[in-house]
């Protein structure tokens, strides 16, 4: 595994490197580490240890009860402890190891009408996603955590994408060190690993395919009570759809540093910076190498009854032999309308991402977002963060304490009528950048889960955009996507 420097940044993430590790050289004389309380792993969940506050740590999003969809983040040591763990979790090996293991399986059904918006291009298509995970812990501040991986898919399987159809992959292999200093928690990790630290505008695991997006390289982690800081650098895997035949892709990168900090109970202030480094970008006819500097802001949590995560990302750079000039601008908040019976919920997203130059000369002015979650703007990828605003209010609801029903209506607009409008992964819609107006559509969204245990999962998604006056103009027609499915967690 190689990495490349690059001046202040490599210097920066080489300081936090040995910064992280005196968490295995150095410890507090026994006196002053008797006096300092260090949690302990969950008794009834799987709660890893941290003094940051868990749900802002930047592991990744939530499963639920205590699992997480990146398997490695759990801990369950805590609960074989206390007796409460389930079999094949924290397996004793000694003195101080244990073993973990882990599993997933999803199954989906996936059905689309004019996929594209390209009339008569209708298909469906099985999913299934098989998981094996193992999580060693030879010592309490050292572990190594391996993952396998599978994806396969019933129709079409010759032309799928790696991501999709592949016989079998090595999805993670990382080391991780850990310690603290003081009630202050110093880590490691490095090798190959799932990575969503940061608004799920820009990062995620990419959750929608079979085969998640995992990276390779180095994440370096700080964390106190009030405060948290990360730095990463990290190489994309290049997925080949054989067994065990991917590949690390030194063209394609990311680095940065996030932070976080406890503003008040339950809210958060997070300022990141992400460099990536991408030789295949797409900005409208053209594909080329982006390289792109994302400097943001994310602020999040709750009050009383709203809930609100706010983001705004500034990105320069270059793209071929051109400068860069775009930004961003994300609200998602939501308010309760009862704390009783369904506990209805008033939703809204509105995002902003700035567009142009893509088929004039001059700057740049598409924004880029990066690794964005398929899920946050649908997974039928009808739009993307690029030349774009969206207008989502909508409403949720828990029938039982396991299900959660949420519907949305959203009003697309392009911001530059010289620009095309975008589909997922910054696709544009042939013709839409040489036809005039600014509606896109409307997109609407079902979105139900039901939890039949605390392992079980099954769900139904259902979105149509519905053709607005530019698509139109283009000669491009409503499409639609329907998925069900379920997802087995061990």
């Amino acid at each position: 595994m190689a990495f490349n420097h690059h001046g202040a940044r490599s210097s920066t993430l080489l300081f936090l490197f040995a910064w992280a590790g005196l968490a295995t050289g150095e410890t507090l004389p026994e006196k002053a580490a008797s006096q300092i309380k260090i949690r302990e792993p969950g008794e009834n969940t799987p709660t890893a240890v941290d003094p940051y506050p868990l749900a802002a740590a930047g592991w990744g999003p939530e499963a639920g009860n205590g699992m997480y969809v990146s398997r490695w983040v759990e801990d369950w040591t805590g609960m074989r402890k206390a007796g409460n763990a389930k079999p094949l979790k924290a397996i004793p090996l000694g003195d101080k190891a244990s073993l973990t293991l882990s599993a997933e399986l999803r199954l989906r059904y996936d059905d689309f009408g004019n996929a594209y918006a390209l009339g008569g291009k209708d298909y469906r298509q099985g999913l299934m996603r098989g998981i094996l995970g193992a999580d060693l812990r030879v010592h309490p501040n050292l572990r190594v955590y391996g993952e396998l991986g599978t994806g396969q898919v019933k129709n079409d399987r010759e032309i799928a994408t790696a991501n999709f159809q592949n016989n079998a992959s090595l999805q993670q292999l990382f080391v991780e060190a850990r310690g603290h200093l003081g009630d202050t928690l110093v880590g490691a990790m490095i090798g190959r690993q799932e990575f969503a630290d940061g608004p799920r505008q820009l990062l995620s695991l990419s959750d929608g395919p079979n085969i998640h997006r995992t990276w390779n390289g180095l994440r370096l982690y700080v964390h106190g009570q009030r405060f948290r800081i990360g730095a990463f650098k990290f190489n994309v895997t290049r997925l080949n759809g054989g067994s065990f035949d991917e590949e690390i892709n030194f063209d394609e990168s990311i680095e940065g540093i996030n932070a976080g900090f406890v503003v008040s109970p339950n809210n958060y202030l997070e300022p990141f910076w992400i460099h990536s480094e991408n030789p295949v970008f797409r900005s409208g006819g053209t594909i080329g190498q982006d390289d792109r500097d994302t400097l943001g802001m994310r602020l999040w949590g709750r009050r009383g009854n709203l809930k609100y995560d706010w983001t705004i990302a500034r990105q320069t750079g270059s793209y071929t032999d051109r400068d860069i000039d775009a930004w961003g601008l994300f609200f998602v908040q939501s308010v309760a309308l009862s704390d009783s019976g369904w506990k209805p919920r008033f939703n809204a997203h509105i995002d902003v991402a700035s567009g142009g130059g893509a088929y004039v000369t001059g700057s740049l002015k598409d924004f880029n977002p990066l690794y964005a979650s398929s899920n946050y703007l649908g997974e039928g990828q009808f739009l993307s963060l690029g030349n774009l605003l969206l207008v989502a209010p909508g409403i949720s609801a828990s029938p039982t304490t396991r299900s959660n029903v949420s519907i949305e209506y959203g009003f697309a607009r392009r911001l530059d009528e010289n620009d095309a409008v975008y589909a997922g992964g910054m696709r544009a819609y042939a013709g839409t950048q040489s036809v005039p107006g600014h509606d896109i559509g409307a997109v609407f969204r079902l979105v139900a889960s039901l939890s039949t245990d605390r392992h079980t999962t099954f769900f139904l998604n259902y979105e149509h955009l519905q053709a607005g006056d530019v698509l139109r103009r283009a000669g491009l027609p409503s499409s639609s996507y329907v998925a069900i499915g379920t997802t087995y967690r061990f």
